[in-house]
């Protein structure tokens, strides 16, 4: 198992240090029941969503109102109570829970005792209420039972004591209760058991024999799930029971509950299905609780031990995902947390009759976010100031790029390198200070003067500049406004800070800035460097690739993250046996190579690679830089072909003059020195036209731009043919011209050069034709292009020279003779003013019959001159 960092085990320690906060303070809460009144409130909010639907076999037989109107006040003869029940029997009700306290007997009328006596024990099934009360308050408890006959009357006794929880809220019963002993079953589970409707075992009082003196012994505790409100339950008066006025189906085979439901007896109690305000009648809650407990609905409470599991294991959950979820998603998660809470205490109480108490999970997994927040954020705050510092220790070069420039520097700009006449610089309040020449006041409101206004330091201020020449002005304007800007400090992004995250923030906010100028400079700087720049990692991956490199290349387009290093070699071609696999292990094994080499484009390329170390990450780096000198190597090859010319081509002629003098010397007279006198003007004329023609084709190379009008081409060619007339004519050949007079043959160029061309190409004609032969000079406009065709019949050009024709100081070997030997200058020059013209030069020539070089120059329409 890997070790953890200090930070980390740190982030480790603080995680578990939530957790145990949490999960004291859910065990504290569960224990102390602090939170007894929000677990009330969640209970009776979900006892709103959860209603028990009435059973319709269950009557109330109310004393309210009416019925101590109609018979008189509280309390009653018991011959009626006694009539009560034997209209309910003569009506067929099933069974009858009287919840009435009759414990003293009526020693006045002792025969209406009798009476009721004898209509229990008629019935059959008639149940009487046991109650426990103190005699006095701190006093001695007592069980309150029905008077002695009544009881031996009646087929069971229960109690009727409910609890009140701290609000005073009739929420929950104890189905076993007494003094000593849990003897005593709730009055609707003896109905229940009478009836046979549900087991003894159900709720045993059990067989201990600790007696617990006279306490009030309490088992099995259980809420109760209400059917509703107050009136859920069908009910009658009594005294319309006993008038005959209720009919015979709404009681028969009912369970029938007798009991006060006059505000004035003091039998009402508040529910947790009650509105505001609303009481429920001690006799309505307890049909509740007998068709609660006759379904097996009455709801249990979680035992302590599963209950505090399940408080700890929600308390627990949102602080132990805090760790793994985003700071924007750490109150979701929260909700999320707490409504689950409800969602299983919910679910307990629909599905399994089992209440879990929730507060303290809800309150545990609430503290949670902030506690581990605020952790969250010390660690940040940490982890923020020592960034903070070590970004110190490497901002210098940051701090040169962001800060600004000083004022005296950008004056000293101004006096030692723009063209500015004269300067001013002034603020308000403060004495101006200039530079440059002395000008008259005039001359600062002249169309030379330029006024820029900026902020340096607080302060606003006004530059006013002089320039030289209105050309100036316009040339130089965009980089004072650049000087201005770099003097001029940026603006804090809001007001003063006053609280401690946010200072944090604000310097690296500023760091962040000195960052992100840092890299713009170096990207901009690699980006518009003239050589290509690729950098790559230790494991081949290429970091960096400047727009030169990719060209060079040919690698546009192509995503970084799919190069490595050995794919860039397969567009360079090296010299001997040299290969880039092999100058890789030499960069590797001795930290720089450097060598020539030439692309898939045909440029020559010196390639560097160096090894450098960038610290822990990214750690050993290769750069590799490629720059093209392919312009370099030109001008190499072009000056030794210049000294082979030179030694050869100028020398030789020279040589051969030299011997011709020195065998005259020796030599007769007459007709011999008529001979040499021609060789010699032969090989001066040579030399002439050799010099001549380099000097053409120089000039014309070095040229940018050429001077061009519109020019006849047919003039052109003419002019071209008459320069070469007497040259032909010397060799006996002649030269023919044909063209349509019908045709326009204008382009746009250059006279002298077109000219030159033409005759470059006739004189080549000519001297390479045989003796008495035809040169035929054609010209045509055929397409968009004006087309000169210059046919010989003399010795050709092989095929695999004919790529190289146009090539400087290249000629062909033929059987021309020594007479027909040429620089080969003068095709250079034709396809160099060629291209210079937007044309093309194409040569067709088969060896022993002839050449045909046609011309061919973009043709432009003579009807808009």
């Amino acid at each position: 198992m890997a070790k953890l960092g200090s930070e980390q085990r740190r982030y480790l320690v603080e995680h578990l240090s939530v957790l145990l906060v949490v999960a004291g303070l859910c065990v504290l809460l569960s224990i102390s029941g602090g939170l007894s009144f929000f677990n009330r409130y969640v209970y009776d909010s979900l006892m709103q969503w959860l209603p028990m639907e009435p059973s319709g076999d269950v009557l109330i037989v109310g004393i309210d109102e009416y019925s101590l109107r109609e018979v008189g006040r509280w309390p009653w003869d018991r011959r009626i109570h006694a009539q009560i029940i034997n209209q309910l029997e003569e009506q067929g009700a099933r069974a009858v829970l009287m919840d009435l306290i009759l414990s003293e007997p009526d020693r006045s009328r002792p025969e209406s005792d009798q009476a009721l006596a004898e209509a229990i024990r008629a019935a059959g099934h008639v149940y009487l209420p046991v109650h426990v009360e103190q005699l006095r308050s701190g006093g001695q408890l007592i069980e309150v039972l029905p008077h002695a006959e009544f009881a031996r009357a009646a087929k069971g006794l229960g109690h009727v004591d409910l609890e009140l929880d701290g609000d005073g809220v009739a929420r929950s019963v104890f189905m076993r209760s007494g003094i000593g002993q849990p003897w005593w079953p709730h009055i609707t589970q003896a109905l229940l058991e009478g009836e046979g409707l549900i087991s003894t075992d159900l709720y045993p009082a059990g067989d201990e024999g600790a007696f617990a003196g006279l306490a009030n012994v309490r088992k099995y505790p259980r809420y109760i799930p209400f059917a509703g409100g107050a009136g859920t339950y069908p009910q009658v008066s009594a005294v319309d029971l006993l008038e005959g006025r209720v009919p015979d189906q709404l009681v028969k085979d009912q369970f029938v509950f007798i009991g006060a439901t006059a505000a004035g007896l003091g039998d009402m109690l508040p529910t947790p299905m009650a509105g505001q305000g609303e009481l429920m009648a001690g006799v309505e809650i307890n049909a509740n609780i007998f068709d609660a407990l006759r379904r097996h609905q009455l709801i249990e409470r979680l035992d302590t031990v599963p209950a505090l599991f399940v408080s700890l294991l929600l308390a627990l959950l949102a602080p132990f995902l805090l760790p793994f979820v985003l700071p924007r998603w750490s109150i979701p998660l929260v909700m999320a947390s707490l409504a689950l809470t409800v969602a299983v205490c919910y679910g307990l109480l629909a599905l399994f009759n089992l209440w879990f108490p929730p507060a303290a999970a809800l309150l545990s997994a609430i503290v949670a976010y902030p506690l581990w927040t605020w952790r969250r954020l010390e660690y940040s705050m940490a982890y923020m100031r020592n960034a903070l510092a070590r970004l110190a220790e490497y901002s210098d070069l940051n701090r040169r790029l962001t800060e600004p420039a000083p004022m005296s520097r950008m004056l000293r700009m101004l006096d030692q390198v723009l063209p500015v006449r004269a300067w001013r610089l002034q603020t308000q309040g403060g004495a101006p200070v200039s530079g440059g020449e002395a000008l008259a006041p005039v001359d600062w409101r002249g169309q030379l003067a330029r006024r820029y206004p900026f902020r340096h330091e607080g302060k606003r201020y006004e530059l006013w500049v002089a320039w030289r020449q209105g050309l100036d002005a316009d040339t130089y304007d965009y980089w004072i406004r650049a000087m201005l800007a770099r003097t001029e400090a940026r603006r804090p992004s809001g007001g003063p800070r006053y609280e401690v995250i946010e200072k944090h923030i604000e310097r690296l906010r500023s760091e962040e800035q000195r960052q992100q100028a840092l890299t713009r400079f170096f990207q901009v700087g690699l980006a518009q460097m003239s050589e290509g720049v690729l950098i790559c990692d230790a494991c081949g991956g290429v970091v960096f690739i400047n727009p030169q490199a990719a060209y060079l290349l040919s690698l546009e387009g192509v995503g970084q993250d799919t190069l490595g290093l050995a794919d860039i070699g397969r567009e360079l071609e090296f010299h001997g046996d040299r290969d880039w696999m092999g100058l890789l292990q030499e960069v590797l094994a001795d930290g720089r190579v450097q060598k020539e080499c030439r692309n898939r484009r045909g440029m020559d390329l010196y390639l560097d690679m160096i090894l450098v170390h960038a610290g822990d990450q990214p750690g050993r780096m290769l750069i590799v830089s490629l720059k093209d000198i392919s312009d370099v190597k030109q001008a190499m090859r072009t000056r030794t072909e210049m000294l082979d010319f030179l030694s050869h081509d100028l020398r030789s002629p020279m040589v051969s003059v030299l011997a011709l003098i020195g065998r005259m010397r020796h030599g007769e007279d007459g007709e011999r020195l008529r001979d040499f006198l021609d060789n010699v003007e032969h090989y001066a004329q040579r030399n002439l036209n050799i010099a001549e023609q380099f000097l053409q084709l120089a000039r014309v190379e070095a040229e940018e731009s050429v001077e061009m009008v519109e020019q006849d081409m047919l003039d052109v060619v003419e002019s071209a043919i008459d320069q070469v007339q007497i040259q032909a004519q010397s060799r006996g050949i002649t030269l023919r011209f044909d063209y349509d007079q019908e045709q326009d043959v204008w382009v746009r160029g250059n006279n002298e050069l077109l000219e030159r061309l033409v005759v470059n190409l006739l004189t080549n004609a000519v001297k390479y034709s045989h003796e008495n032969g035809k040169v035929l000079v054609r010209l045509y406009a055929e397409g968009g292009q004006v087309c000169c065709d210059v046919r010989d019949q003399g010795v050709g050009i092989p095929e695999a020279f004919q790529d190289k024709l146009f090539e400087r100081f290249s000629r062909a070997s033929t059987s021309g003779g020594a007479r027909t030997r040429g620089a080969g200058l003068g095709l250079r020059f034709v396809k160099v003013v060629t291209e210079r013209h937007g044309g093309t030069i194409h040569v067709e020539s088969v060896p022993n019959e002839g050449s045909c070089f046609r011309l061919a120059l973009p043709r432009i329409d003579v009807g808009g001159l």
